[in-house]
């Protein structure tokens, strides 16, 4: 059986299936914040965000999302859109998370939900914006997340964008990862409050010029 990496995986629109996978993809992207969302309740952010990928609209939809599949399963995923889409898509999150919550959750909601915005700046009106981009835990440094964001820049440059930008916590490894892809650094976010609450580290703002 050959192994799992970039040569092996097809790229593909990704699919309403094997959901519990792509929330577990998607929280290793970003951790702590989820964790801070959720108030560290693993299971309600499993549950609701499944319920996400599977839905037709929303920015966590996987219509969103291209899949690297292998062997017909879930290998990796990256998910984005043009910001004409941002914050049209990303309503439909916060209605679910009230909808499904549990009174625990919507308790903890009011205070941090005001907070967590702040670590991500506007997105400008000509960019593309990647939320998640995510390979199989035991597919790592095989090429799988490379191939997934070069079909991204080829996705925002159809999607007539000038540029690609993403966020990621700065103590994330795969900030090295982006630059070596070519993404630049344009700021560095704290918010007092939730690295106090719930140890939400500095995140940064990173950016891929798309026109010479």
């Amino acid at each position: 059986m050959k192994p799992m990496n970039a040569e092996t995986v097809v790229l593909e629109e990704a699919r309403p299936i094997e959901e519990e996978l792509a929330a577990r993809l998607i929280y290793d992207t970003g951790s702590y914040v989820f964790d801070c969302l959720y108030n560290r309740d693993f299971d309600a952010f499993l549950k609701i965000t499944s319920h996400l990928w599977q839905q037709d609209v929303g920015a966590f939809s996987h219509r969103h999302a291209k899949a690297a599949t292998y062997q017909g399963g879930l290998a990796g995923i990256a998910l984005g859109f043009p910001q004409s889409l941002y914050a049209q898509e990303f309503g439909t999150g916060m209605a679910t998370m009230a909808e499904m919550g549990s009174p625990e959750l919507l308790a903890h909601l009011p205070s941090v939900a005001g907070h967590i915005p702040w670590l991500f700046p506007e997105v400008p009106e000509d960019a593309w914006y990647l939320l998640f981009l995510s390979a199989h835990p035991q597919a790592r440094g095989q090429g799988i997340g490379e191939k997934l964001l070069l079909d991204c820049f080829d996705r925002a440059r159809k999607a007539g964008c000038v540029s690609l930008h993403l966020d990621v916590a700065a103590v994330n490894p795969a900030v090295r990862f982006y630059e070596r892809m070519g993404l630049e650094r344009l700021a560095e976010t704290t918010i007092p409050k939730i690295v106090a609450s719930h140890g939400v580290p500095p995140h940064i703002r990173m950016v891929k010029y798309l026109v010479d």
